[in-house]
């Protein structure tokens, strides 16, 4: 997948090398694989799974499963499984998500 402008909504499996502009949110019995740059932040719903090993620009809220093992600008939050690598880089900053569809004209 090339770069994503916008918000990306994950419902099945799929692989993201480059980087999502918006807010990536992994639905219920969706999987990422993430090792590009994800500038919006994270959302996983609970039965939405998660392997990260790129950049987060902003927070991770998360309430289904996450692996991550790469560089997070702000911090998660969430009632989900986190299992985190070796590598992996959390600055703790509170950065919260804005998803571009809140920002649209009604």
């Amino acid at each position: 997948m090339g770069q994503h402008i916008g918000d990306l909504v994950v419902t099945k499996i799929m692989v993201v090398g480059n980087t999502v502009t918006g807010v990536t949110h992994v639905k219920r019995g969706g999987k990422l694989i993430a090792s590009g740059g994800l500038l919006g932040g994270l959302i996983i719903e609970a039965g939405g799974n998660a392997v990260v090993s790129g950049q987060i620009g902003r927070n991770v809220i998360n309430n289904g499963n996450l692996v991550f093992n790469g560089q997070l600008a702000g911090r998660i939050v969430g009632e989900g499984i986190v299992v985190m690598g070796p590598g992996a880089d959390v600055s703790g900053t509170d950065l919260p998500i804005e998803p571009a569809s809140q920002h649209s004209a009604a």
